[in-house]
């Protein structure tokens, strides 16, 4: 099912300065004071892909050290027996103020008993984490201290929920990633399966190089799906449609971006290739995709911003593309950013509502039902008014249900920044309504949070 959407990252406008100040950090720091957590004992070596585990297989276990270039390693998959409370995972890249240290964790918060508990600590950032489907194990890119280590931009790496078995899988080259000097995070993007036996991920590099590679978890085979020359346009991977096909988007680098295509990618043949699903324009707009938890159907929002009044549409077709059927046309104060598939029924969107006058807006998160031709039934679940500036998201990693969605479907979860304050947040609230609240908070600088998914402990 396809878990990944395309938008205006609300994220990536931080200072250039946050690199030039984490050139100069530590790998490994304490967490910060003012959000004190309990601690795990990471572990570093594994088998297989963990099924429902009824008991826990105790660390340490795995291989922290880098693989051969141009190698990968099998995943070491020791089992965990998971517990029944809800606990959301996120990043807490860690930035405190007037020092030269910096680090990124891996955190956990119980929703039962508010607690948190730092799962690991790697490198100067953590990036593009998620969470795997069985709930027990956490990948995630480590972006390594250049002093220690100056070969490589980043290491793909996975830990156990407990903090044990922590292991690299691949390691990427230090190289000129297209997009690195305008975002806080590295323009690599890793999608894992469902099933928990591949893991897909694109890079492009000098701006005209885009490859997609496929890395078997079960035996570390690298597979090349796709090595496109394009000096225009990069190619990524979105997520996984089901266990064999991926979702990947062709993109526009230049100004005014031309249209955006949805790819779908069969990995399982002999010679893979680009079947067009869709395209939407991208042009001052937000644009969104989202598959049903089935795989039969492609969900999609398209906002045009610079319109007076907004045009935003919600539509859904075949999942390997067909003829779409528009089943929310919103109102002239309605602008759709994000649409999340939680069920095959229900999406949750993240949208603007702007006054009568036009002047201001709300950040609202809606479900909607999502059955062409019925009443779309729009219930709101959160509305923020835009008087601190404050812009939301949801998971910008992944889009698995539980990327942003409780396993008992109960909670569902945001981030938010605030650019003029320089604070981060994380925030859950009920999907039956009321009042969200923020678990995480970053003191004003350059700390940063994001949202990884949903386990239970």
């Amino acid at each position: 099912m396809l878990k990944r959407s395309q938008r205006i990252s609300i994220f990536s406008t931080l200072s250039i300065i946050f690199f030039v100040f984490i050139l100069t950090a530590c790998a490994n720091t304490p967490a910060n004071p003012g959000d004190q957590v309990a601690t795990t004992s990471p572990g570093g070596q594994g088998t297989a892909i963990a099924q429902t585990a009824t008991h826990t297989t105790p660390g340490p276990f795995g291989d922290t050290s880098c693989p051969a270039a141009n190698t990968a390693r099998a995943a070491v998959l020791h089992p965990l027996a998971l517990g029944s409370h809800q606990n959301l995972v996120y990043i807490y890249n860690d930035v405190p103020a007037n020092t030269s240290t910096s680090s990124g964790v891996l955190r956990r918060y119980d929703a039962a008993t508010s607690q948190k508990v730092d799962i690991v600590t790697s490198g100067l950032r953590i990036d593009q984490a998620q969470v795997s489907h069985d709930g027990q194990w956490i990948l995630f890119l480590s972006i390594p201290d250049p002093r220690g280590d100056h070969e490589h931009s980043a290491l793909l790496q996975l830990v156990r929920m407990d903090g044990q078995g922590l292991q690299t899988l691949y390691c990427f080259p230090n190289a000129t990633y297209s997009g690195q000097g305008t975002s806080t995070r590295l323009p690599i993007s890793i999608q894992w399966s469902e099933d928990q036996h591949t893991i897909a991920f694109s890079t492009n590099i000098n701006n005209d190089t885009s490859t997609i590679t496929l890395l078997n978890v079960t035996n570390g085979h690298l597979t090349t799906l796709l090595s496109q020359h394009d000096s225009l346009y990069t190619y990524r991977v979105l997520t996984w449609l089901d266990q064999k096909n991926v979702y990947i988007l062709k993109e526009g680098g230049s100004a005014p971006t031309p249209p955006a295509t949805l790819y779908v990618m069969d990995v399982t043949t002999a010679s893979p290739a680009l079947v067009n699903v869709m395209t939407t324009d991208t042009r001052m707009s937000y644009y969104s995709f989202d598959s049903s938890p089935d795989g039969s159907k492609l969900f999609s929002s398209y906002c045009l911003q610079a319109a007076n009044p907004y045009n935003s549409t919600v539509s859904s077709g075949p999942a390997k593309g067909g003829t779409r059927t528009t089943f929310f046309q919103g109102t002239p104060q309605d602008c759709v950013q994000v649409t999340r598939a939680i069920s095959s029924s229900k999406l949750l969107l993240l949208a603007h509502v702007a006054t009568e006058a036009g002047n201001a807006f709300s950040n609202d998160v809606w479900t909607m039902d999502a059955t062409p031709g019925a009443n779309y039934n729009i219930v709101s679940l959160l509305s923020v008014s835009p008087d601190d500036a404050t812009s939301y998201d949801f998971n910008e990693s992944t889009q698995f249900s539980w990327s942003n969605m409780s396993r008992d479907s109960s909670f569902y979860a945001l981030q938010s920044t605030n650019p003029a304050a320089k604070v981060q947040s994380i925030l859950i609230g009920p999907l039956a309504g009321g009042d969200a609240k923020a678990i995480a908070t970053t003191p004003s600088g350059l700390s940063t949070v994001n949202l990884v998914g949903w386990t239970t402990m």
